[in-house]
């Protein structure tokens, strides 16, 4: 008779391995209604890849923290925190692609045999954040007034900051649960972009306060919706471009995935693939030169809008 840690060892090997092979290796350590599932998600992912002409050469997994939630005759239910890698080659370039999971597999115990019967994303709450009324000072006003029309984007500390971020989180700030937008906009702040102080959360784009429990920001400095239209029609120069090929290294993709207006996710172009195509870096999820159009991503829908943002 199998133990639920076998039968879950096995699944998380398979799944390593799918990531560069097609297998269906796994099918005899999940449910019927689990397999459907990998299966498709497989099946979608191997379009995605084909369309890109990439070609998946080695995987891993590495488990940070694996906890027993639940543990009983019949079921169990796990909590595993991991970084997925893998490394694939398109135009004769080797690429590799890193991402953080946070997932809860459950598995049940039918007869002698354990079986993974669903494998599901754990969500992230949003923080709730500590806000305090805020007053402008002069001298914030007149230094506000003079970097507007002065600075210079260096798109190299942008990217170097996010790189350098990309899977942790920088103690001046405060870590949200949900933390796109708040990465973003610490990349764009390295990179020279100078806040726009002002005595409301819902105008200009800033923070300050570091990461004390006091600490105060804008809602467009942290929630993708309100950095999407700031971009848009702030005072940080942009220019939104109609692909996402047009764009450089350095700039901005916001995401409405619903297609329904609402913007909800945001992240930052660190290179390009060999077909000249973006490679993002972003947090919530932490992923590393993860493929800009998200496809892979359980929250991607059909409807799916993206905005594509040249800093200037």
């Amino acid at each position: 008779m199998t133990t639920w840690r076998s039968a879950l060892e096995k699944y998380l090997e398979c799944r390593t391995k799918g990531l560069v092979v097609e297998t269906d290796d796994f099918f005899d350590c999940v449910s019927a209604e689990q397999a459907k599932r990998v299966k498709r998600y497989s099946t979608f992912r191997w379009e995605q890849l084909n369309q890109r002409n990439a070609r998946p050469i080695k995987s891993k997994v590495q488990i940070h923290t694996l906890q027993v939630e639940r543990e009983m005759e019949d079921e169990v239910v796990v909590r595993i925190e991991a970084r997925e890698w893998y490394a694939y080659q398109l135009e004769r370039r080797w690429h590799e692609q890193e991402k953080e999971m946070q997932m809860r597999v459950i598995l049940h115990r039918p007869q002698d045999k354990w079986l993974v019967v669903h494998e599901e994303k754990i969500p992230h709450e949003a923080a709730i954040p500590v806000f305090h009324q805020y007053e402008n000072t002069e001298a914030e006003d007149k230094r506000q007034t003079k970097t507007d029309q002065s600075y210079s984007y260096n798109r190299l500390q942008a990217i170097r900051y996010a790189e350098a971020w990309w899977n942790d989180y920088n103690p001046q700030f405060r870590h949200f649960d949900v933390d796109c937008t708040n990465f973003i906009s610490q990349c764009l702040y390295a990179g020279g972009i100078p806040l726009q102080v002002t005595g409301s959360r819902s105008n200009g784009w800033w923070y300050r306060g570091g990461n004390s429990p006091s600490a105060l920001w804008s809602f467009s400095w942290a929630v993708a919706h309100s950095f999407r239209w700031y971009l848009e029609k702030g005072r940080i120069r942009t220019e939104t471009k109609s692909s996402a090929d047009q764009l450089s290294l350095g700039d901005v993709i916001c995401y409405d995935f619903d297609g329904d207006g609402r913007w909800q996710h945001s992240t930052i172009v660190v290179a390009k693939d060999g077909r000249g195509m973006p490679l993002v870096n972003a947090h919530t999820t932490n992923s590393r030169h993860r493929y800009w159009d998200y496809r892979d991503s359980t929250a991607y829908t059909p409807n799916i809008q993206y905005r594509f943002f040249h800093i200037l």
